[in-house]
C-alpha cells in the first residue's frame, strides 16, 4: 500500500530512505558520512543508527533554516563518492557494470537533491 502524505513522518521520508538505500541512491551513506554532513553545517552529532542520524540531521535542518545548506552538501557528497566509485571502474574494470549503474543512480539522486534545493530559494 503507497503511503499517504499524511502518514509520513516528516515531510524528508522520502528522500532519507533515497539515500540510505545503495539500491535507491547508488551510494553508500554510512554513520560516519552522516555526522561528518552534519559537522559541515555546525551540528556535532552522536554516532548513532544512520537513519535516525540523517531524520535528526534532517529536522534540526529544517529548525535552524540550514536544510539549503545541509542539501548542498549532501549533493557535494554525492558527487565526491561518485568520483570514488569512478576511480574504482578505472582501476578494477571488471567491475564497471555494476559501478555504471551506481553511477547512474547516484545521478538521479543528485537531481532529487538539486530539486530539492530549488524548492528551498
Amino acid at each position: 500500500m503507497k503511503t499517504k502524505f499524511k502518514d509520513r513522518q516528516n515531510e524528508y521520508e522520502t528522500l532519507e530512505k533515497q539515500l540510505l538505500s545503495l539500491f535507491h541512491s547508488g551510494i553508500y551513506i554510512s554513520s560516519y558520512d552522516i555526522v561528518q554532513l552534519g559537522k559541515t553545517i555546525g551540528y556535532d552529532l552522536p554516532l548513532k543508527e544512520r537513519n535516525i542520524l540523517l531524520s535528526k540531521l534532517l529536522g534540526d535542518a529544517k529548525k535552524d533554516n540550514k536544510t539549503k545548506d545541509l542539501l548542498n552538501a549532501i549533493s557535494s557528497f554525492i558527487k565526491h563518492r561518485a568520483m570514488q566509485y569512478t576511480e574504482l571502474g578505472n582501476i578494477h574494470p571488471h567491475v564497471r557494470p555494476i559501478i555504471s549503474t551506481w553511477l547512474q543512480k547516484a545521478k538521479s539522486t543528485d537531481l532529487i537533491i538539486k530539486r530539492e534545493i530549488t524548492n528551498h530559494e
